[in-house]
Parts: C-alpha cells; sequence; structure tokens
C-alpha cells in the first residue's frame, strides 16, 4: 500500500494478524486523525459490521506512520510500514 493509500482512507490488512478485522485511517479527531479497526464476519466480507478508533495517528512519515495510545497511564507507541499494509479487496 502506498502513502498516498493510507490517507485516502483505503482499508488494509496486517500480515501478522490473525482474524476478521481490517483497518483504515479515518482523519479528524486528534491532529492528525486515527485509525480505525474494522470487524467484518468474514475476512473476504465486503460489509463492515462495526469500526472502532483504537490508536491516534502520531506522525505521518514517508515510509511508515506512527501510532500512540495510553493504557493504564503508559503510552504505547506503535509503527507500521506502507509496505506491510496489504490494501483490502473483497472477494
Amino acid at each position: 500500500m502506498t502513502k498516498q493509500e493510507f490517507l485516502d482512507g483505503k482499508s488494509f490488512s496486517l500480515p501478522y494478524t490473525f482474524n476478521n478485522s481490517t483497518y483504515k485511517y479515518s482523519p479528524g479527531s486528534v491532529e492528525f486523525g486515527a485509525l480505525e479497526q474494522e470487524y467484518r464476519m468474514s475476512s473476504d466480507e465486503q460489509r463492515v459490521i462495526i469500526s472502532d478508533s483504537i490508536m491516534n495517528v502520531e506522525k505521518i512519515g514517508t515510509k511508515m506512520v506512527t501510532l500512540y495510545t495510553y493504557l493504564l497511564g503508559d503510552k504505547i507507541v506503535k509503527k507500521i510500514r506502507y509496505e506491510d499494509m496489504v490494501e483490502f479487496i473483497s472477494a
């Protein structure tokens, strides 16, 4: 996936997650927006049942995006490379 596809809010999956969820960038609520998790009935279904904002976007770089959230008062930081994002294309 490219940076522009990420910024356009295209749904994607990650190779190291094993569930029926996809993710997408949602601009807005904080300075750089948030990462949403989309829950689906099955891995190839187009319809999203529910979505939830899971992390804030701290930085949008040229090769990766930096995300953060707080858990029990501790800041948790996660970096995801655009090349690891697999665009979601339903069957």
